[in-house]
């Protein structure tokens, strides 16, 4: 059939249809300009535009003039298809009417289509239940196979319909389920809450909660639920979900951080009562080479200290408590302080520890007991590093901004390598036979609380250099 035979049988059949009044049947032709772009080429018989009142569009009329782009989005699908050289049947919605459309090819001579052409009619009652209850058998389909458990309850919280998945999780078949009452799974005091939140959910509000539920085998499962009214005509949805696994993954994640709390609590601790240990080891230690008094006494003091720095060294740890006690402090009056504490183990080793402090320098704001515990770290570990008759230097000046105050320990002792170098203030390593590996991290920590910055060079065989730097406001 060419197409000047077409349109003029349609034309024949459109006349037809116009000697009709109120003809149920629309007839038009329409040509594509682009995708979503249509126009008419003809129109006959009843039309409806989108507010549902009656029209006639003349040929050139764009589809956009007469429905909205939203609208025309959804049967741009069918109208490509058609245009691709298949025939399409379409059912469009307009308000409470439902218009079923058949929309032709119309082929030319080398086989493209030239424009496409229609039927529209008012679908009846009974296409109209025919469309609706396929949308319910689709609904179902879709309703049964749901990865989530779903739940639909009526008002007074009776359960009127329950999926396979919703059954799968309370191990309860259908006929055990529907007919119900909801609350009767919550345990205890969970049908007081329950009750109280689907008030909320009656008066439009979506709810959220868990509930504990034991199953037909005895086992306490934990269930997480979300309730919103009316999804449903009169029937308020209510999906499930099995969040007991999950929950023992928490309890597992916060057990953790409670024994990580814990061990950074110990490490503080453990880390504090060594320094003073220290100090006071060296002195004994020092009496003792001076006098043969009280030999016996000092030598039982020296084995208890003994005995603690190994219950010390037993008590593994993370880091140490964050507590601190900022105020304004002169980083020069630390640093002296510290050095005196450390010469007598310096001298012990025949280890000179040299001073240069720059005049004036500012005060910081700061906590300087952590202040402190990091200088006497870093010296110590210069002190332990350097060889018999080395030496270890300290110098304090400000930066070249002077908006911090930069305090520098270097020793000239075995040095670290890159790989090593890499892994320090990491927590457990050490490079020490009898260390912990926490000196340097707990440092690292409280210079971070500080505001300031850490910089480490070291060079196998020529020293480690520390770099502190503190920021002055």
């Amino acid at each position: 059939m060419n197409k000047q035979y077409e349109e003029v049988d349609i034309k024949r059949i459109a006349d037809f249809h116009n000697t009709l009044s109120h003809c149920p049947i629309h007839l038009f032709g329409l040509k594509r300009e682009g995708e979503g772009d249509y126009k008419f080429t003809y129109s006959a018989g009843s039309m409806l535009d989108e507010s549902g009142i009656s029209v006639k569009p003349l040929p050139g009329t764009n589809l956009h003039d007469l429905y909205s782009k939203e609208l025309i989005a959804g049967w741009t699908d069918q109208l490509e298809k058609a245009f691709s050289g298949d025939t399409q049947t379409a059912d469009i919605n307009l308000g409470i009417r439902t218009i079923r459309t058949t929309i032709y090819p119309v082929f030319g001579k080398n086989h493209d289509v030239l424009e496409v052409v229609g039927t529209s009619y008012m679908a009846s009652e009974t296409d109209a239940q025919l469309t609706l209850e396929q949308n319910l058998k689709k609904f179902k389909q879709l309703f049964n196979h749901a990865l989530e458990a779903i739940v639909l309850c009526r008002s007074n919280m009776e359960i009127a319909e329950v999926n396979d998945r919703a059954c799968e999780l309370l191990q309860l078949s259908k006929e055990e389920l529907i007919g119900k009452s909801a609350e009767a799974f919550f345990i205890k005091n969970g049908k007081e809450v329950i009750r109280s939140k689907w008030e909320e959910v009656l008066h439009g509000k979506k709810i959220t909660g868990e509930f504990r539920y034991r199953t037909p085998d005895g086992y306490v499962r934990e269930i997480e639920y979300s309730c919103e009214k009316d999804i449903v005509d009169h029937l308020h949805v209510t999906i499930l979900k099995d969040v007991t696994d999950q929950k023992l993954t928490e309890q597992k994640l916060l057990k953790a951080e409670t024994l990580n709390v814990v061990g950074e609590l110990a490490a503080g601790v453990a880390h504090e009562i060594r320094n003073p240990l220290t100090s006071l080891k060296g002195f004994v230690q020092l009496i003792q080479n001076q006098t043969d008094d009280f030999n016996q006494y000092l030598s039982i003091i020296l084995s208890e200290v003994d005995r603690i720095e190994h219950i010390i060294k037993e008590f593994l740890v993370l880091s140490k408590s964050n507590s601190q006690n900022f105020e304004m402090a002169c980083v020069a009056d630390i640093i002296r302080d510290t050095v005196d504490l450390l010469n007598t183990q310096a001298i012990m080793k025949n280890i000179e520890i040299k001073t240069e402090i720059a005049d004036q320098l500012p005060l910081v704001f700061c906590d300087p007991m952590q202040l402190k515990q990091v200088f006497i770290n870093f010296v110590k570990n210069a002190i332990e590093a350097s060889s018999v008759g080395g030496c270890v230097e300290v110098k304090i000046n400000l930066c070249e901004k002077k908006e911090c105050v930069k305090i520098q320990i270097r020793d000239y002792g075995c040095g670290m390598d890159e790989i090593v170098l890499k892994k320090i203030g990491k927590p457990f390593f050490t490079t020490k036979d009898e260390g912990t590996g926490l000196g340097l991290m707990v440092s690292t920590n409280i210079i971070k609380h500080h505001n300031g910055k850490l910089d480490v060079k070291s060079k196998k065989g020529k020293g480690t250099d520390f770099i502190i730097s503190i920021p002055v406001k």
